[in-house]
């Protein structure tokens, strides 16, 4: 009651008179149910019954058909049919063979493989947990709060994304056994969900994403004897049904996120096609405004879906991709900012997406998908990428897609081969791409399979209640070499499992920094946080060969001696990065620093924990990463893995899937302010986990204030890296002074030829002042040979050439 009452006094106006209606109208539909009472329909279908010579499936064939997507069009079904046989054999045997095994009533359901349905299916019946759901009105549940069973596992049951692929497989071979089937479970599925009543009538957005399912498999079936005119009027009555309640009940408030796209998605969809139906513009409409207004509001500036979890972006994307495509087939006007926006979600997923095309499960996993004619969920949104290619003629995304994808020719008809075959298949030229309003910064060394490629997160949880978002503030991912390394552990589980859903989004679950043994934010309910971290990008800049990222959240600023942590990231290209952490703020505190590893890895730690130097090598396949760890104060270093009780140590690549996976984690105990320096070095050679062929790096003193320093090898260069704690003091290192924040030296033969000064006032080399200002600089580098020096002052300021080496001092234009 506290909590709903809270909630009460944040809504506008407009939502309590919104939801006042909505109550009232769930009132009267309550009324109906208790007396059996359904809204007479039966008119407006024997209208268009008698404008189609009584046969529906004769509309359906002439009229409704060549308004879906081109590929199911009667005219050129069979000639796409030949179409894929030919060009994707694999596809098809596959296809076929996924179908054989739907016959025996086994399918995958999120991530429980070859699920068992009774031969008389119950979709009321929970496969995997035994669970039976009762019937109720629709709006008796509280999904959320009920402990009885996972509803997402009867949901996605009832989504029938599985008929489809019954239906593509008659339409592939013609073997009636598969249509059959595909209308038999739908007709069972009628009886045994009467209009409101049910779990199944309980969300418009699995309602949806049902309806879609439908529209898919009866267009795909018109041939088939099978879909009789009686199976074909009882269905499509239904189907009207369910579209009705979607258009009388969108999540307008209630879920206004991917639920509200998805819903309007099948609005606009069905308006669409039954036009003839006199209440279809109402559903084509509302659709259409409904995607306009949330494109808006959903999709930041930067391309990025606003609840920042990739997972949920290729949802939101898959959703907004089906629904334009049709649009732009029947030349619905749509904004065009709609397209440049669409882009923009594509080049996310595309820069996003690793060499091998999987993409890292950052926030919530839902586990199952918006449209499932092939592929069963986005561990890998390639297939999208495909259709993007050739809707906007982009070969960097026929790059990353590489093959054209069966779903773009169901999606785009049988063009979309010979266009995609015409673009050349060409990377990006990018290999950064940086997201500042959503807080994702993605860096690769390349776009082949061996190279690496690294998320670093410095986002939000996303919208006001940050429900599909971690709490994973400054935390990175990293693969290289084909090989996962650095994991984000992705989400397992929503409901029936607090611990585990507290677990998979807690801090502790992710590369970052732990405090006192606490969440950045603290969870609340399953889709909730009691508080909430902001992040705040400070700084981020490239410059030759580096890359500087800097930012900070406030997580901890809540404590009764608070703590900002900071984190910076230097990227030296390609070979390494550095990530910088700065915990400052006041007491005696505990500091977790946490890497978590693909399940598999192996682990070898060792390193003086009383000095705060701790050596961290893992070990997968053909890949390997050094991380060589230095703090300010002593740290103890652990690896953990499968932990039960505290839970800590594993991973998930599927919703309702996890496996134990290791835990590095280094605790240093210590009063603030603490420093810690992480060198990250992928290598791509076996054996490197042992040590054989490792990159060295060691620690160097500091003399004149709270400092790190560490040097690396970097081939033919050593790379010294300063991190101050005390920014004021005048440091010394080697040979060189320095007063500021950040320093990167390279040096050759133990000769200076490159310096990256961040947040500096002054630098001297053995005694040669390059630096001296009474002022901080935001960032300068310098490049410095036997004759002369090239300094960049930041962009504003472009270069300075000095040619004299007796007037090396850095001096501002």
């Amino acid at each position: 009651m506290k909590r709903k009452l809270n909630r009460l006094s944040t809504m506008s106006r407009e939502e309590i008179w919104y939801r006042a209606k909505e109550a009232l109208r769930i009132q009267a539909d309550r009324v109906r149910h208790w007396f059996s009472f359904e809204l007479e329909r039966d008119n407006e279908f024997n209208l268009l019954l008698q404008a189609n010579q009584g046969s529906f499936k004769s509309y359906l064939e002439q009229v409704a058909a060549p308004r879906f997507y081109s590929s199911l069009v009667p005219k050129n079904r069979d000639s796409t049919a030949d179409l894929i046989r030919l060009s994707l054999p694999e596809n098809v045997e596959q296809g076929i063979a996924k179908a054989e095994t739907l016959l025996s009533h086994r399918l995958n359901l999120l991530g429980y493989r070859d699920v068992v349905l009774d031969k008389d299916i119950d979709w009321h019946f929970d496969p995997v947990s035994g669970y039976r759901w009762p019937k109720r009105f629709w709006a008796d549940y509280d999904l959320v709060r009920d402990r009885s069973s996972d509803p997402k596992v009867i949901h996605e049951l009832n989504r029938q994304q599985h008929l489809p692929r019954l239906a593509k497989a008659y339409l592939l071979t013609r073997d009636e056994k598969f249509a059959r089937e595909a209308v038999l479970q739908i007709e069972t599925w009628i009886d045994q969900n009467s209009v409101g009543c049910g779990v199944n009538w309980q969300s418009s957005l699995e309602i949806g994403i049902r309806s879609i399912s439908w529209l898919w498999t009866i267009f795909m079936l018109l041939p088939s004897k099978s879909l009789d005119e009686r199976s074909i009027r009882r269905i499509c009555k239904f189907l009207f049904l369910q579209i009705d309640h979607v258009c009388r009940y969108p999540s307008i408030y209630s879920s206004p996120n991917t639920h509200l796209i998805g819903e309007a998605t099948a609005l606009f969809i069905m308006g669409l096609i039954f036009q003839e139906i006199p209440r279809a513009a109402e559903w084509r409409e509302k659709g259409r405004a409904i995607l306009i207004k949330e494109m808006e509001r959903q999709v930041l500036q930067d391309g990025v879906y606003f609840e920042l979890s990739s997972y949920y972006h290729c949802y939101a994307t898959d959703f907004f991709l089906q629904a334009m495509l049709l649009a732009r087939l029947h030349r619905e006007p749509l904004p065009e900012w709609m397209w440049k926006r669409l882009n923009q979600m594509f080049e996310f997923v595309v820069h996003l997406s690793r060499p091998d095309g999987t993409i890292p499960l950052l926030g919530d996993d839902d586990g199952g998908r918006a449209l499932a004619l092939a592929a069963e969920h986005y561990g890998s949104y390639r297939d999208g990428v495909s259709s993007a290619a050739v809707l906007f003629g982009r070969p960097d995304f026929k790059f990353v897609a590489g093959d054209i994808a069966e779903e773009s020719v169901w999606l785009l008809g049988a063009d979309a081969l010979a266009v995609f075959k015409s673009l050349p298949a060409q990377p990006s030229n990018r290999l950064r791409h940086f997201c500042t309003e959503s807080g994702y910064f993605i860096q690769r060394t390349g776009w082949a399979m061996k190279d690496s490629h690294l998320v670093f997160d410095c986002g939000s949880l996303g919208t006001e209640s940050g429900g599909h978002g971690h709490a994973d503030a400054l935390s990175i991912t990293l693969t290289s070499a084909g090989t996962e390394l650095l994991i984000d552990p992705a989400t397992a589980i929503y409901n029936c499992a607090r611990d585990w859903r507290n677990y998979f989004r807690a801090t502790r679950a992710h590369n970052t920094v732990v405090v006192d043994g606490l969440d950045q934010s603290t969870p609340g309910g399953t889709f909730d946080w009691d508080s909430k971290a902001s992040t705040r990008l400070l700084k981020q800049f490239v410059m030759a060969g580096v890359e500087y990222i800097d930012a900070e959240h406030d997580g901890y600023a809540r404590l009764a001696q608070p703590i900002i942590h900071r984190r910076r990231l230097l990227h030296v290209r390609p070979n390494y990065w550095v990530v910088l952490d700065d915990l400052r703020g006041d007491g005696e505190h505990l500091f977790d620093f946490m890497y978590h590893f693909a399940s598999g890895t192996k682990l070898f730690v060792v390193g003086d924990e009383d000095k705060g130097e701790i050596d961290c090598r893992a070990r997968l396949n053909q890949s390997s990463l050094q991380i060589s760890l230095y703090s300010t104060a002593s740290m103890h270093a652990e690896a953990l893995c499968g932990q039960i009780s505290p839970i800590q140590g594993w991973s998930s690549s599927r919703y309702s899937e996890r496996r134990p996976a290791p835990v590095f984690k280094g605790s240093v105990r210590s009063v603030a302010p603490v420093g810690a320096m992480a060198f990250l070095i992928p290598q791509k050679h076996a054996g490197a986990g042992s040590g054989e062929g490792s990159v060295k790096t060691r620690r160097l003193n500091v003399a004149g204030g709270q400092a790190l320093a560490a040097v690396v090898r970097d081939g033919e260069f050593e790379d010294l890296c300063v991190l101050a704690i005390d920014t004021t003091a005048k440091l010394r290192v080697m040979d060189f002074t320095m007063t500021g924040e950040f320093f990167w030296l390279r040096l050759e033969n133990g000769t200076l030829r490159q310096l990256l000064a961040v947040n500096a006032s002054s630098f001297s080399s053995a005694g040669e002042v390059i630096i001296d200002e009474s002022r901080k600089i935001s960032h300068v580098m310098a490049h410095l040979w036997e004759n002369g020096m090239v300094i960049e002052h930041g962009a504003e300021e472009g270069k300075v050439y000095v040619r004299d080496l007796r007037n090396r001092q850095f001096q501002r234009n």
